[in-house]
């Protein structure tokens, strides 16, 4: 877009526009590229000729927390201009952004000369006031929930601790009086696997809902990880309507594999729901090396992530056609994976399945242990 084609001056003369037009700076952004930080001057308007631009605020944790998004047509910035104070939010550009700059005191006499910006400048404000207070109400709407999820979370861990322990105990018990009968041996191990596999699953959610994700890094053996991931899953890889297939190659790498086992359990669990009706059903997971990466993809052939949720897919509490489910495993998968440093993501077609891909780096940087 150009410049003296933008909104903004549908209702300008054209004398006025060419002059600010000279007047401004256009600038070009890539992918990720900051526009201007949280607390930096105010001091010019930004027209957003192409692209989109995502508005984000630092939590106390020092990350960036997005707050709205613009694009191409929109303008942002103008608060500040009128109030002198400083900019309420960052802004980050969301792909290739062009942005043009006009500047206060330019910006201001050409106001003077045309009164009609003045109405979209304001429309803008209430629009932008509008979007922050929905944003706060959605904010502390969920952690209320994720507080309510934690008390409930530390009260079913306590109450099932003696549970948990006697299960264990019978296992063991179990394969003391018949340790030589493999099946057996098999079965009670499975049966303590999955216990730990339960209270590990409940204090994941228990760090989740208190904003935590802690790691405890080891060797992780790529190929271990996902035979055993096969044999806490038998079940689901023995029925009749599905087919699951492996393809791995071996590789090491820095993790901590009881969380990522629970991404795993997450990605294929959705997936073998989504073809539980259906005669068909194929469900490949493909894993090993890429550079100083590893690459872990899961494509099924079910009927695609619905398009009611794909912008929200991995928001806390999103969950769409199922009659069980939290939808909070998808959020915590990617807190894991993302603690881990590493970036999970999906692409998906109605009618036809979905692929999730998700990248680790095989070495975990020095001193991060915790995330």
């Amino acid at each position: 877009m150009k410049l003296n084609d933008h909104p903004f001056f549908r209702n300008s003369d054209q004398e006025s526009v060419m002059q600010l037009v000279d007047q401004a700076d256009v600038d070009h952004y890539s992918d990720g590229e900051v526009i201007f930080l949280e607390g930096s001057p105010s001091d010019s308007l930004c027209l957003v000729l192409d692209g989109v631009v995502t508005f984000a605020a630092e939590t106390p944790d020092k990350q960036r927390r997005v707050i709205s998004t613009t694009k191409q047509g929109n303008f942002f910035g103008e608060i500040g201009i009128f109030t002198g104070a400083p900019r309420s939010l960052s802004a980050i550009a969301q792909g290739n952004v062009s942005i043009a700059k006009v500047y206060r005191e330019d910006l201001l006499t050409f106001i003077k000369r045309t009164p009609g910006p003045i109405e979209q400048i304001l429309g803008s404000i209430v629009n932008h006031l509008h979007q922050t207070t929905r944003h706060y109400l959605d904010d502390m709407l969920q952690q209320e929930k994720m507080s309510l999820v934690g008390t409930m979370v530390n009260s079913i861990i306590h109450d099932f601790k003696n549970p948990f322990t006697l299960i264990g105990l019978g296992a063991q018990m179990i394969q003391n009086r018949h340790g030589e009968d493999q099946k057996t041996i098999k079965i009670c191990n499975n049966i303590t696997a999955q216990v730990d596999r339960m209270v590990e699953m409940a204090n994941e959610l228990s760090e989740f809902s208190r904003g935590e994700q802690k790691l405890f890094i080891e060797t992780v053996q790529l190929d271990a990880l996902i035979a055993k991931f096969k044999d806490l899953n038998e079940p689901s890889f023995a029925k009749d309507n599905l087919k699951i297939e492996l393809d791995v190659t071996s590789a090491d790498f820095e993790g901590e594999q009881n969380k990522l086992l629970r991404v795993l359990q997450n990605i294929v669990g959705n997936a073998v729901d989504a073809l539980t009706d259906q005669p068909d059903g194929s469900i490949k997971i493909k894993a090993g090396p890429e550079g100083d990466f590893i690459l872990i993809t899961i494509t099924d052939n079910g009927g695609g992530i619905p398009e009611q949720i794909r912008n929200t897919f991995w928001t806390p509490f999103v969950t769409y056609g199922k009659s069980r489910g939290t939808g909070l495993g998808s959020a915590i998968a990617r807190s894991i994976v993302e603690a881990h440093h590493g970036k999970i993501g999906f692409e998906t077609e109605t009618g036809k399945g979905t692929t999730f891909i998700i990248s680790l780096p095989r070495k975990q940087p020095a001193a991060k242990s915790e995330a």
